[in-house]
């Protein structure tokens, strides 16, 4: 494997594993707070955008750059409301009418449509080892998820339209911001994508008030937030910046750790039990990294 791949494959995996972890602690701060979807989204994706570029601004990068040309700053919007907000806002949604397990299984749709789609544009089949890493890793994203059983899936009308728009939205911002990237930098784009995504839920929405969530949130929960917050945006920055190293097929199945590390944690800190299903399914997950790994060899 190329040096440039090892850096590739050590990036994406820790920027899932960053957003494995803050799954359980979203998960806490809805348990413990007041905070919506929405509100929730908001503060993410301004304060990580604002928070992105002002230390790019202040290390005297070119952050302005990018819109004195059209056509970048045309995809770099499509990218921060399509991508960077709508996938999240789509998977948050898609819990909130069925559950976490339903709106994972979606996301992890992704990888196949991205599998498909560099095979339709590259008029090239996928290896074996390919064919088999989508397999494992699908196979172990569900039995992490679900334990072996599907009771605990919920398909009606609403979380079949959100979940579709989850794997899509997934597979856009895999996608989308490859040649953005190589022309302008990762943080640069992430950084972007992030407060325009936040800004357009925020006229979105209607009622927020940043004075009274604050009044609302306590230390702890601060603290949390505060937390999510810098996993989330370390987590998309070497999650997209791993596109510079690897392909959107190889980085889409590597991010299967995602819900491994989510279990780990969960396990770990709030106390959720671990059945046999979910342990192979982790075998699974480890089975894809290990045959991607080999394919790269």
């Amino acid at each position: 494997m190329k040096t440039s791949q090892h850096i590739g494959f050590l990036m994406v995996i820790s920027g899932t594993a960053l957003w494995g972890v803050s799954g359980p602690m979203i998960q806490w701060l809805f348990q413990n707070s007041s905070l919506t979807s929405s509100k929730f989204l908001i503060v993410r994706l301004l304060l990580a955008g604002i928070i992105t570029l002002t230390l790019l601004y202040l290390t005297k990068k070119n952050i302005f750059g990018v819109w004195k040309h059209p056509s970048h700053w045309v995809q770099l919007i499509i990218f921060g409301v399509l991508g960077m907000l709508g996938a999240q806002y789509a998977f948050i949604e898609t819990i909130r009418v069925s559950n976490a397990v339903t709106a994972m299984l979606f996301q992890f749709l992704g990888p196949v449509l991205i599998t498909i789609y560099i095979t339709i544009q590259t008029k090239k089949l996928p290896t074996i080892i390919q064919l088999l890493a989508v397999v494992a890793a699908l196979m172990g994203t569900f039995f992490l998820i679900t334990n072996g059983s599907v009771e605990n899936i919920v398909f009606s009308k609403k979380a079949i339209i959100l979940g579709l728009l989850t794997t899509l939205g997934f597979t856009f911002y895999t996608l989308h911001p490859r040649a953005l990237i190589k022309e302008w930098g990762t943080v640069i784009i992430v950084g972007w994508g992030m407060l325009i995504g936040g800004i357009a839920l925020l006229i979105y929405s209607e009622g927020f008030s940043a004075v009274h969530l604050t009044h609302t949130l306590t230390f702890n929960t601060l603290l949390i937030l505060f937390l999510v917050i810098i996993s989330g945006t370390l987590s998309f920055i070497l999650y997209i910046g791993s596109l510079k190293y690897l392909s959107a097929t190889e980085t889409s199945l590597l991010s299967s750790i995602e819900p491994l590390v989510a279990a780990v944690v969960s396990i770990i800190w709030l106390n959720e039990s671990f059945g046999m299903y979910q342990l192979l399914g982790g075998l699974l997950i480890i089975a894809a990294v290990v045959l991607l790994s080999m394919h790269n060899e």
